[in-house]
Parts: structure tokens; C-alpha cells; sequence
């Protein structure tokens, strides 16, 4: 089945549910309704261009639909129980910005072992004086910056070796791709500049004199040569993005993203618009582990996933649920599914088999089948995937 991708679906339920976090005016909520409803007729009017349907979207965008399909800005606003979705903090680390730019820069124009030494140094370093001034200063990574925070999880991911050895990879293998497409057009200055770098979207280029900053998502230096060169043709000769869009909703790359953001400090935000993460742990908690079970971090991603809907950060002792699931017609029970399924991560670990780790055991999956709606919930979770 053929992909239609739509611009911009994702990015307004993002908006939408961000604004509706905070207290919010009936003006203001009228607006959000207005914008909605303008968003769901332009989708309609494109599917219909098309002779498409919405499970041929991308799965993101699929979900971001659903979400404002049953969205009820009419009714009165939901009553916050616990900390707000607001994710930013008010800490700058100052000059950390402009260190990390020159830094990428550094990386895009390196070509000797010995320089990427240099800057995987320069990136250990920074990494370890951030960690130390804020338990210095005791603070944690919810009182930084938006900015700050996600420069901290890109230089705590980086800083592992085994880490930057995938990023200088792929910087090996885009950057003669991207330039030789530079070369095919005449828009854009080459060489090729590559970061690989928080973006949104799934590209943005930047033309300068000494060359073309070409910025992608930090999880595609997970990108074969195939995707990279997919990339470059849907960029610059306006090819098919399809294979493309679907790797980025892929597992690989969504694991990349959850590390990432897990690294930069999650704010714990419980509440959601429809569900209340708290409660639910709170739920999950006395049926199934007697309520033994520590309670880890809980916060709600800031992204609409459309396969995983849930991911446990040992390290942080820290779920991560999909907004996805904040919706008014997921019933409580399919979010205690999900955040059951995490808490049997944290309460079972890992189980090494031949050198390799292994999270879902048959232990798992008997204890999984222990959920008292078990079959019902796989059905709706296989539906909601399915954008649903």
C-alpha cells in the first residue's frame, strides 16, 4: 500500500496538545477548534485528490489524526491532577549551544582518525563537565532549557564511543551522497556540511558560501546507503519519501530517539489531556504487583509514535508512554496494558543468552499474559497501530 504524506498533521495535534496543557481560554480553546476542524477538512480534501485513505498515511501522522478527530474542545477543560505536559524548564547552560555547533561543524569537515579522537575527547569532556555542575548545583535535567536539555542527551549519547563510531560512520557514507546530489542541482552550494542533529522533520538545508549545511535527525546515522540516497532524491529531485518515513517510524530508529531524549533529563509529566499516568501506576500497582513495585519516573513523550507506545529506561528508572495513547476513546485499560508491560521490564530486567541481552523471556510473555485483559488489550493496541 502506497504512503501519502501530509505536512503539518503532526505538527498541529503537537501544538493543539501542548496549549491545551495550560489553562486556556473558551476564546482561545474556539481557535484551537477552529484550527482543527480547518486541519481535518484540508486532510480530507487531500486524501480525496489522491483517491487515498487514512491508513495510508504514516503511522505519526495517522495517530496526530486520531488525536484531533477526537478531540472535544467544546467540553469543559479537563481538571489537571498532577504536574502539567509543560516540558520546559527555565536553566541555560550558557555557551553550551554555540560549543555544540562548532563541534558539529568540527565533525562534518573531519576526514583523520586522529581529529575524530580529538572531538569524541572534546565530547566526553563536555559531556562529563555538564553532569558534574549540575550535582553540583544540584539540579536535575527537568530545570533546563528545551535547548539545553537536548544538547545534554546528544552529548551523553555521543560521549559513549561505541556511539560516536556509528556517527562518524554514517558521516562517511552520507557525505559523498549528499554532495554528488548537490552537484545534480543548482539551488543549492556544494559540498555537502552533514549534522546529524535534533531536527524537525525530516530534514532542513542551510545554504552558505563554503558549502550546504545539510541537517538530519540524529537517529538516521542508523541509515543504510540506500536510505541515505532515498533521502537525497526526495530532497533535491523531489522523489518518493515513502521508504524513508518508514524507517524513521521504524524500531531502530525510535529506540535511538527514546535514548536520546531519556539522556537530555525527562520531566516528569504524569498528566495527560484524557489520562493520568499516576492513576494508572497507582492501578497497575495494586492489582498486579501488590503494590511493591517502586514507582518509577512517568512522563508522556512529546511526539505522536505509531508502533511503540512505551519504552523503560533502566538507567533513569524511567517510562516513557506515547501520546498516542492520550486520547479520550483509549479506554484505561489499554494504557494500564502498556505501562504494565514496562513495569514487568523494570521488575524483571534482562536476560543475558550467549553474550546477548534479552527483555522479552518466556518469563515475559507468561507474566504479560498475566494481564487480566490481556488478548483484549493486544487486540486494541494492534488496531490503534494500525491508526485505528
Amino acid at each position: 500500500m502506497k504512503l501519502l504524506r501530509i505536512q503539518g498533521v503532526v505538527r498541529l495535534a503537537q501544538r493543539v496538545r501542548r496549549e491545551l496543557a495550560q489553562p486556556a481560554s473558551g476564546a482561545h480553546r474556539a481557535h484551537l477548534q477552529q484550527l482543527v476542524t480547518e486541519g481535518l477538512a484540508q486532510v480530507q480534501r487531500i486524501l480525496a485528490a489522491h483517491g487515498a485513505t487514512i491508513e495510508q498515511l504514516p503511522a505519526p501522522t495517522r495517530q496526530a489524526y486520531q488525536f484531533l478527530a477526537n478531540l472535544k474542545l467544546d467540553a469543559p477543560a479537563p481538571q489537571a491532577t498532577s504536574p502539567s505536559m509543560r516540558s520546559s524548564g527555565d536553566v541555560t547552560l550558557v555557551g553550551l549551544k554555540s560549543f555544540w555547533e562548532r563541534l558539529l561543524d568540527s565533525l562534518a569537515r573531519a576526514t583523520l582518525p586522529a581529529e575524530y579522537d580529538r572531538l569524541h575527547h572534546s565530547i566526553a569532556a563536555a559531556s562529563e563537565r555538564i553532569e558534574r555542575d549540575l550535582q553540583l548545583q544540584g539540579l536535575d535535567g527537568g530545570r533546563l532549557t528545551d535547548t539545553s536539555r537536548t544538547i545534554r542527551g546528544w552529548l551523553a549519547y555521543f560521549r559513549q564511543r561505541e556511539c560516536f563510531d556509528v556517527y562518524v560512520a554514517a558521516l562517511g557514507r552520507v557525505r559523498p551522497i549528499f554532495t554528488t546530489a548537490l552537484e545534480q542541482q543548482s539551488r543549492f552550494r556544494p559540498p555537502a556540511i552533514m549534522h546529524f542533529r535534533p531536527v524537525p522533520g525530516l530534514y532542513r538545508l542551510r545554504g552558505y558560501a563554503d558549502g550546504t549545511r545539510v541537517l538530519l535527525p540524529t537517529p538516521m546515522i542508523s541509515f543504510p546507503d540506500e536510505l541515505f540516497r532515498a533521502l537525497g532524491d526526495a530532497i533535491l529531485a523531489g522523489h518518493s519519501r515513502r521508504h524513508v518515513v518508514e524507517a524513521v517510524a521504524g524500531e531502530e530508529y525510535q529506540a535511538i530517539q527514546a535514548e536520546l531524549e531519556a539522556l537530555g533529563g525527562l520531566v516528569e509529566r504524569t498528566a495527560g489531556l484524557h489520562h493520568d499516568l499516576a492513576a494508572a501506576f497507582a492501578r497497575v500497582n495494586a492489582q498486579y504487583f501488590g503494590d511493591a513495585l517502586s514507582r518509577p519516573r512517568l512522563t508522556w513523550n512529546r511526539t505522536f509514535t505509531g508502533r511503540k507506545f512505551g519504552h523503560y529506561d533502566p538507567v533513569r528508572d524511567t517510562v516513557m508512554i506515547s501520546c498516542s495513547l492520550d486520547r479520550a476513546d483509549v479506554p484505561d485499560f489499554v494504557l494500564d496494558f502498556v505501562l504494565y508491560h514496562e513495569f514487568l521490564h523494570k521488575q524483571l530486567g534482562v536476560d543475558w543468552r550467549g553474550g546477548r541481552a534479552t527483555a522479552h523471556t518466556p518469563e515475559f510473555r507468561a507474566a504479560e499474559r498475566r494481564f487480566e485483559r490481556h488478548a483484549e488489550a493486544e487486540a486494541a493496541i494492534q488496531r490503534l497501530a494500525a491508526g485505528h
